[in-house]
């Protein structure tokens, strides 16, 4: 086995370390279910293999007693290293996310991956703080909502995306999904926006609510040009997904999330059904 190197990075389910010549290696921490990696591998490779803008996968190693993903390495910063540095403007950023994320869109998507939908299904499942009564109400929102054919990331925002010398590099593949365009970018939309009752959102660092209100405002703009969103939509993609991210356990503060769950389906005030609005 290739000897562990230095961290390049940390996350919430799992570290990055240099992994040998051209290479990084994804390490799940302690208590992330076992099947996670192989999982990561197979859609990323998946992807790749439909060429599109992904690290390419090496294999699969035993490190520290849990299956990890071997990468190869992205020399560069990401998005949000970029805004965070000064080094591109908040709106630059946004713009680049959402034609990205368009661009993603059109794609051909593989054949392998699992319908978006049942993916969100699955962690409404999961999302114990709500009463099994609520679970099934979600469960029924969600199966009312047009499905699509569309890949969707299902998990991007300016810290899933490198930029490399060849161009933007997105990571991070595990929610990957066919699905309906407006879930994965509603699904940004909540990775994205301002934090309440906490500082910063915990997968960008260092972030503030004035520097988040704007790439988020930018970000739905650039999207709303090429892509029609009905409020009602949104909204109830708003609530389930909101029910998705609880049991993820990844933010700081739930109360945001159990309130857009709360809210659901009537189209009550949210930052992205302002941002709609705004550009209607």
């Amino acid at each position: 086995m290739t000897q562990l190197g230095g961290l390049i990075a940390l996350g919430r389910t799992s570290d990055v370390y240099e992994y040998g010549r051209g290479s990084v290696v994804k390490v799940p921490r302690p208590g992330v279910p076992a099947a996670w990696a192989a999982i990561e591998a197979e859609i990323t490779t998946a992807v790749h293999s439909n060429g599109l803008p992904t690290p390419a996968v090496l294999g699969l190693e035993i490190v520290e007693g849990r299956e990890s993903v071997v990468f190869e390495r992205i020399d560069g910063q990401s998005m949000w290293q970029q805004v965070r540095d000064g080094g591109r403007s908040v709106t630059s950023v946004a713009v680049e996310l959402a034609e990205i994320q368009l661009a993603l869109h059109g794609a051909d998507p593989p054949a392998s991956l699992i319908d978006f939908a049942d993916r969100v299904g699955k962690k409404i499942d999961a999302a114990c703080v709500l009463s099994v009564g609520e679970r099934n109400e979600a469960r029924r929102i969600l199966a009312s909502l047009p499905r699509g054919s569309s890949l969707c990331h299902g998990d991007l925002h300016p810290g899933n995306v490198l930029m490399s010398d060849r161009g933007p590099i997105v990571i991070d593949w595990y929610d990957a999904g066919v699905g309906n365009p407006i879930a994965d970018f509603v699904r940004s939309s909540l990775l994205i926006r301002p934090a309440t009752g906490a500082s910063e959102l915990l997968h960008l660092p260092a972030s503030s609510p004035d520097i988040l209100s704007r790439l988020h405002d930018d970000y739905v703009e650039r999207v709303l040009a090429d892509l029609d969103v009905a409020p009602g939509v949104a909204r109830c993609w708003e609530a389930v997904l909101a029910v998705g991210r609880l049991s993820e356990g990844a933010e700081a503060d739930d109360s945001v999330l159990l309130a857009l769950w709360r809210g659901r389906c009537n189209e009550t005030a949210s930052p992205l059904l302002d941002a709609i609005s705004a550009n209607r």
